[in-house]
C-alpha cells in the first residue's frame, strides 16, 4: 500500500482531465468521453481480425487531449481455423489421457478413440508447472456423445463416480513423475470443481510449482463421431500464461457394433 502510494504522488500528481482517440494503421477505432477521475471505468475499442490481417506487422497509436496519466494495454484474441495437432505450453504444460476398462484392467484410448454407448471413460489431467501460478483455471471440453458423471446427484451412481480413480495402463503419463498433486490435496492446489454438459472446471486460487493431477468420470450416452477439443488451462487474470492440450476424436459406436 505504501508503494501504490508512493507511486501516485510521484506520477500521479495531475489529476485527470483528458480524452484518448485510439487508431490502428491511421484508422480510428474510437474516442473516449472525457476522463475527471482515477475511478472513471475503463474504455473498451475492439476491432475484428481481417481476412488480410494474419502475418502483417500493424501499429496501434493512442492520441491523448488533455492533462494527466493514463494507462493502456492491448490484447490480441483469434481462433485458429485448424486445431493443432499437439499440445501448446506457454508457461503450463497440459495433458489429457481418456482411459476405459476393458478385461479387468484399463486401456488407455489414443486419437481416433473408440468407445461403446454406456461405457465409462476416466479422464485424467494433467499439469506441470515450472513456477507458481495465481488464479489458475483448467478448463475441459467434453464431446458430445459424453456426460460427467456427478456423484453429487442422487441420480447418480457413486460407484461410476468413484472410477476416476483406479490403475492406470502402462504407457499412460502419470508414470511419468512420483510426486502429482491431485485435487484438493491441500489448501495451495484446486480446490473447486465445476461439471456441466459440455465441460468440466477446476480452480485454484494458487499454485506452486510443481505437477498436478485432476480427474473425473464420463459415460458415454450417445452413438456418432465426435470432435474432442484441446483441453485448455490458464491464468485468469494473466491469459497470456496457458497451457493447451492436443485435440482428438471419438467415434461412440452403438452396443455390439464395435
Amino acid at each position: 500500500m505504501n508503494a501504490l502510494i508512493d507511486f501516485s504522488r510521484e506520477y500521479e500528481q495531475v489529476p485527470p482531465h483528458f480524452t484518448l482517440q485510439a487508431s490502428m494503421d491511421d484508422t480510428p477505432m474510437g474516442e473516449t468521453a472525457a476522463f475527471t477521475d482515477v475511478k472513471d471505468p475503463p474504455v473498451l475499442f475492439e476491432r475484428p481480425v481481417q481476412a488480410g490481417d494474419p502475418g502483417r506487422k500493424t501499429k496501434v497509436d493512442l492520441h491523448k487531449q488533455g492533462e494527466g496519466r493514463y494507462y493502456y494495454a492491448t490484447r490480441l484474441s483469434f481462433s485458429p481455423k485448424e486445431l493443432k495437432k499437439h499440445g501448446i505450453n506457454a508457461g503450463i504444460e497440459a495433458r489429457r489421457e481418456y482411459h476405459v476398462q476393458r478385461d479387468s484392467g484399463w486401456v488407455r484410448l489414443t486419437s481416433p478413440m473408440q468407445i461403446q454407448r454406456g461405457e465409462l471413460v476416466r479422464v485424467d489431467l494433467y499439469l506441470s508447472l515450472p513456477a507458481p501460478r495465481n488464479f489458475v483455471v483448467v478448463d475441459d471440453p467434453v464431446p458430445g456423445g459424453l456426460e460427467p458423471v456427478n456423484r453429487d446427484l442422487a441420480t447418480a451412481s457413486v460407484v461410476d463416480a468413484n472410477q476416476a480413480g483406479g490403475v492406470y495402463a502402462g504407457d499412460s503419463f502419470w508414470y511419468q513423475y512420483q510426486d502429482w498433486i491431485s485435487y484438493d490435496y491441500s489448501r495451495w492446489s484446486f480446490y473447486h470443481k465445476e461439471l456441466r454438459h459440455d465441460s468440466v472446471r477446476f480452480y485454484s486460487e494458487y499454485l506452486p510449482a510443481g505437477n498436478y493431477h485432476l480427474s473425473y468420470t464420463a459415460q458415454a450416452i450417445a452413438s456418432g463421431a465426435f470432435s474432442v477439443p484441446p483441453l485448455h488451462a490458464e491464468e485468469m487474470y494473466d491469459p497470456d500464461v496457458f497451457g493447451q492440450g492436443a485435440p482428438a476424436q471419438l467415434q461412440v459406436e452403438a452396443n455390439g457394433d464395435m
